[in-house]
């Protein structure tokens, strides 16, 4: 036998040659395997908190603006009574209505115009040519909801359907024909429109804010604000 063969089959038995790693070198991969991990993970992370976040704003802002939609169609037909059946009705039963003030002595297409609330007459409905409906729309702080409420002529109605939720602010502005404040938000302090001042109302502003306080999300709060000119208040649409 070859003297280098011999060398060989020695040094394979001795174990001497076998191929591996070491202790180091495998600590080395470990940690270079954690940090691509983790910088994988930290990635996955951002783009899981962007996509909620954007998620969360989208809704937001959805939220506001089917309540707004609402809102503006219904208060631009404030005074609309084409069935004229436009006489007051019957008092709204006892706890139902959120509007502070007491309806007018002399009936007004806006009845009640308050910081938060405001409750006026209209045919929202269409369905001439049966009573026209009283509507109210006020602002649920506790449940952070814009609540809706509806009554006809005969003083049925008159439950609070949520319009939208996250609702952190509603306030309403009213203006006279020559956009003289006449109280709501703009006035100061903001304080309802006298019962004197009612029919003098012919522009309206509103503000919805929506903000989502309940999961910490990274939202921001949206803001909407609705310029609302009644066609039957004397002001082309």
């Amino acid at each position: 036998m070859w003297p280098g063969m011999i060398e060989r089959r020695n040094h394979d038995i001795n174990g001497q040659g076998e191929a591996g790693f070491s202790l180091v070198e495998t600590l080395m991969a470990m940690v270079i395997s954690s940090i691509v991990l983790l910088g994988l993970y930290l990635i996955f992370d951002v783009n899981q908190a962007t996509f909620i976040r954007g998620e969360q704003q989208t809704d937001l802002q959805q939220n506001a603006r089917i309540g707004m939609d609402r809102l503006v169609r219904e208060l631009r037909l404030a005074g609309n009574d084409p069935s004229g059946t436009l006489t007051g009705g019957p008092a709204i039963p006892g706890g139902q209505a959120k509007c502070s003030n007491p309806p007018p002595a002399t009936l007004q297409a806006i009845e009640n115009a308050e910081v938060t609330c405001v409750r006026f007459y209209a045919d929202v409905d269409g369905d001439v040519p049966l009573a026209t409906e009283r509507v109210e729309y006020s602002h649920d702080a506790a449940a952070q909801v814009l609540r809706r409420r509806r009554w006809t002529n005969a003083g049925t109605g008159g439950g609070a359907q949520p319009l939208a939720e996250r609702v952190t602010t509603l306030t309403f502005a009213y203006y006279d024909g020559a956009g003289a404040c006449l109280g709501g938000e703009c006035a100061t302090p903001p304080d309802p429109v006298p019962a004197g001042s009612l029919g003098n109302i012919q522009r309206i502003s509103v503000t919805i804010t929506t903000a989502d306080t309940q999961t910490g999300g990274g939202a921001l709060p949206f803001t909407l604000t609705g310029e609302i000119r009644p066609r039957n208040l004397g002001l082309s649409p």
